[in-house]
C-alpha cells in the first residue's frame, strides 16, 4: 500500500524534523542523519502494512541504480589524482598565475576556478584548494578577501554544471537516463549568459578597486617556483584533458573514457614526471602527498579514490532512504497535487524547480534531493512530452 496526501504531509514533516534536527541541532553527520530518515520511513512502511522484504527489496532496487554513478565517481577521483601526478593540473595553475595582472585578477580567478572545476569535476575541490591559493594571492595585491572568494565561489560552482567529470552532472544524468552530453548542453543554456554576466562584473571590480597596476604578489612568484621545481610543465602534460574532451566529443562511453584518462595521466606521470609505477598507483588510492615544497602540496593535495568514499557511503544511505520514500508514493502523492494544475512547459518546468529549490534548502544535499525528485520528475516530464534533458538541469541548476 502506497500513503495518501494526508499521509504524505506527515511523513514528509516527521522527515523535514530529523533533517532539521539532526543537523542544524545536534549537528550530525549528513550519513547519520539519512540512517535515521531510512528507519524513520522503513517503520512507517511497516506499519502501513508493507513486509519487510518489499521494503528491502525497494533499497535495494535503488542502490542497483546508483551502481553506475558510483563507479564513475572512484575514476574520477583517479583521474583528478592522475593528472595531477602527471602535471595536467599543476600546468594550468602555473600558466594562470604567470599571465595575472592585478586589474584583472578577479576575472583570471573566476575563470580559472571555472576551468579547474571542469576539468576536476568538483566544485568543493577547487575552493579548498585553488580558492584558497587565490586568497592568498589577492591579499598580497591588497584586494577586498570577500570580492575574490565570491570569484572563486562564482567559478567553482559554474565550472562544476558544466564538467563532464562532475559528480553532480554524473549523478543527474544517470538519474535521467541522458547522455552527458545532453545534460551539458542544456545546462549551457543557464550556466553560459550566468559565465558572461560574471565575467563583466569582474573586470569592473577589478578595474574599479585595483590599487596599483604592475603590483604582483610574492606568494604568486612563490608558487610558480614551487610548481616548476616540482613539476616538468609545458605542452604534453596537457594532451590528457586534449584526449579527454576528443572521447567525448566522439561520444565514447564515459567509463572507458575516464578509465583511459586515467591511463594517460600515469603514463604523462611515468613518462614526463619521471615518477615510479608504485608512486603513481599510490597517488591514484591516496591523492597527491609527494612533493617536497609544502605549499605545492597544499595546493594539490586532493583526489585519488579515497576521497570519494565518503561521497559513496553517502550516495547508499541516501539510495536507502530514497527507495523506501519511493515505494510509499510520498513524493509521487505530493507531486501529484503540484503539477495537477501545470499544463504548459514553462509551468512544468516553474513547478519542479520550485519543488526542488524547496527540497535542497531543507536537505542541504544535492544527492539526497535528486535520488528521491528524479524518478518523480521523470514520470511527471513524460507524461507532459517534456525531454528528461530538462530534468538534469533542473537537478543540477534548482
Amino acid at each position: 500500500m502506497t500513503l495518501n496526501f494526508k499521509e504524505s504531509c506527515l511523513t514528509l514533516v516527521g522527515i523535514i524534523a530529523i533533517i532539521v534536527a539532526g543537523l542544524f541541532v545536534i549537528g550530525m553527520p549528513i550519513v547519520v542523519v539519512l540512517i535515521f530518515e531510512a528507519v524513520f520511513v522503513g517503520v512507517v512502511a511497516l506499519a502501513k502494512g508493507i513486509s519487510y522484504s518489499e521494503v528491502q527489496q525497494a533499497m535495494i532496487g535503488t542502490v542497483n541504480s546508483f551502481v553506475t554513478p558510483i563507479l564513475m565517481l572512484l575514476l574520477i577521483g583517479g583521474l583528478v589524482a592522475s593528472w595531477i601526478i602527471g602535471g595536467t593540473v599543476p600546468t594550468l595553475i602555473y600558466i594562470g598565475l604567470k599571465i595575472i595582472d592585478v586589474r584583472f585578477f578577479l576575472v583570471i580567478t573566476f575563470l580559472m576556478c571555472s576551468l579547474m572545476s571542469m576539468l576536476i569535476g568538483t566544485s568543493w575541490g577547487v575552493m579548498s584548494t585553488l580558492g584558497v591559493a587565490f586568497l592568498g594571492i589577492s591579499n598580497g595585491l591588497d584586494l577586498d578577501p570577500a570580492i575574490t572568494m565570491s570569484a572563486v565561489a562564482a567559478g567553482a560552482m559554474l565550472g562544476d554544471k558544466l564538467s563532464p567529470v562532475s559528480g553532480s552532472m554524473i549523478m543527474a544524468t544517470e538519474l535521467t537516463g541522458v547522455t552527458v552530453g545532453d545534460g551539458i548542453k542544456t545546462t549551457v543554456i543557464t550556466n553560459v549568459p550566468a559565465i558572461i554576466v560574471s565575467i563583466g562584473l569582474y573586470i569592473y571590480l577589478g578595474l574599479a578597486g585595483a590599487p596599483a597596476e604592475g603590483m604582483q604578489a610574492a606568494d604568486t612568484q612563490a608558487l610558480m617556483e614551487g610548481l616548476a621545481a616540482e613539476f616538468n610543465l609545458g605542452f604534453l602534460p596537457l594532451l590528457a584533458p586534449i584526449m579527454l574532451i576528443a572521447l567525448m566529443v566522439f561520444k565514447v562511453p564515459s567509463i572507458p573514457t575516464f578509465a583511459l584518462g586515467i591511463m594517460a595521466g600515469v603514463l604523462e606521470s611515468i613518462l614526463v614526471q619521471g615518477c615510479t609505477l608504485s608512486e603513481v598507483a599510490n597517488g591514484i588510492m591516496t591523492g597527491y602527498n609527494m612533493a617536497e615544497n609544502q605549499m605545492v602540496n597544499e595546493l594539490l593535495h586532493y583526489g585519488g579514490i579515497n576521497s570519494m568514499g565518503s561521497t559513496m557511503i553517502m550516495l547508499l544511505f541516501a539510495a536507502c532512504f530514497s527507495g523506501i520514500v519511493k515505494r510509499l508514493g510520498i513524493i509521487a502523492c505530493l507531486l501529484e497535487k503540484v503539477f495537477e494544475k501545470a499544463k504548459s512547459f514553462g509551468q512544468v518546468i516553474a513547478a519542479a524547480t520550485a519543488i526542488h529549490t524547496a527540497c535542497f534548502v531543507v536537505t542541504g544535499n544535492y544527492y539526497t534531493t535528486n535520488s528521491i525528485l528524479a524518478p518523480a520528475f521523470n514520470d511527471v516530464f513524460d507524461e507532459h512530452k517534456i525531454e528528461r534533458r530538462h530534468v538534469t538541469a533542473i537537478l543540477l541548476n534548482a
